[in-house]
């Protein structure tokens, strides 16, 4: 009856495709011990909470010889990521950012003291991730820099023409919808202010004549990460729609190799070393390397998010508002 219950649960939740609840109850930050939500303090501000698959071309990666050291190499890429998103949108000093779904609020942290913003703005659906990560600025005394709050990307609580910058990591392929989200991040950039975003789509319409049952498969993967149907774009829709919405110069850079390889092997990482610590004698650290040096030899057409989800792309996204 338990497992019945649990089949069901898992069912609907796919079928809501509910961000908040995704974050609440299901996923906690990508870090050793893999935390619950529920299990996620604000500590002293700095320890890393990240959230994103790390962009991992210019960082050592994870692999069978350095696995114990995965809490370490994971945020590098991580941050790389943020790094990378900052120096696209040419992020500078004085100017004012919007964070659409910052997660734990690690990026907003990294970019208030190495890019020098005046001010940054955040918004995000999930209760619990808005209470810590305001608490995390606090404590690091960048309060009076990072103001965030609760609410939804797709209807911002602010003016027309507030932001030179509107920034998406990796949070978009959860709103419902994207193109509603692109409408309004339109909307509040300043002319000449620069939408840029890392997110999940395809590269080509993989899904066109499959079948009935692999259709509803990738539906409930997608939906059991909170990834609305309506969100499945290949990455030449994706520029189109930017383009619906008003925006110029609009392009995708791939950087899925850059991004899923090195992530699968250190969520292997994590994952067998949280079973090896938590459960003694379950898994030997042999095991958990060899675990790890199969993640790491896996072909990337074979990755999960490929299987799974359908979103063999992985963009970097950038744009301008004219």
């Amino acid at each position: 009856m338990l497992e019945v219950v649990k089949v069901a649960t898992r069912l609907k939740n796919a079928l809501l495709a509910d961000a908040a609840r995704f974050y609440t109850e299901d996923v906690g930050p990508w870090v050793p011990g893999m935390p619950t939500p529920q299990q996620v303090r604000p500590g002293t501000g700095r320890e890393p909470l990240w959230l994103n698959l790390g962009y991992w071309r210019d960082v050592e990666k994870v692999d069978e010889n350095n696995c114990e050291r995965v809490g370490e190499l994971f945020p590098a890429a991580q941050s790389q990521m943020a790094h990378l998103l900052a120096r696209t949108a040419r992020l500078g000093a004085g100017e004012s950012v919007l964070d659409c779904g910052f997660g734990y609020g690690d990026q907003d942290l990294l970019w208030a003291e190495s890019y020098k913003p005046a001010r940054i703005a955040g918004i995000n659906v999930t209760p619990t991730q808005v209470r810590i990560a305001s608490e995390r600025a606090r404590l690091v005394g960048l309060d009076n820099v990072i103001r965030l709050m609760e609410g939804s990307a797709t209807s911002l609580p602010f003016g027309a023409g507030e932001f030179d910058v509107v920034f998406a990591l990796e949070s978009a392929l959860h709103f419902k919808t994207r193109r509603d989200f692109l409408r309004e991040a339109f909307r509040v950039l300043r002319p000449g202010g620069r939408l840029v975003m890392a997110d999940m789509c395809m590269k080509t319409d993989r899904e066109a004549g499959l079948g009935l049952r692999r259709r509803l498969h990738l539906r409930y993967w997608r939906g059991r990460i909170a990834m609305p149907e309506s969100n499945v774009w290949t990455s030449q829709r994706y520029v189109a729609e930017l383009q619906r919405a008003g925006f110029k110069n609009a392009k995708l850079e791939s950087i899925a190799l850059d991004v899923y390889p090195g992530a699968n092997t250190a969520f292997t990482a994590l994952h067998s070393l949280t079973r090896h610590q938590r459960e003694p004698g379950a898994m030997s650290m042999d095991q958990v390397r060899e675990n790890v040096r199969k993640a790491r030899e896996t072909d990337p057409g074979q990755l999960f998010w490929h299987l799974h989800y359908n979103t063999d792309e992985y963009g970097l996204v950038y744009a301008e508002k004219a």
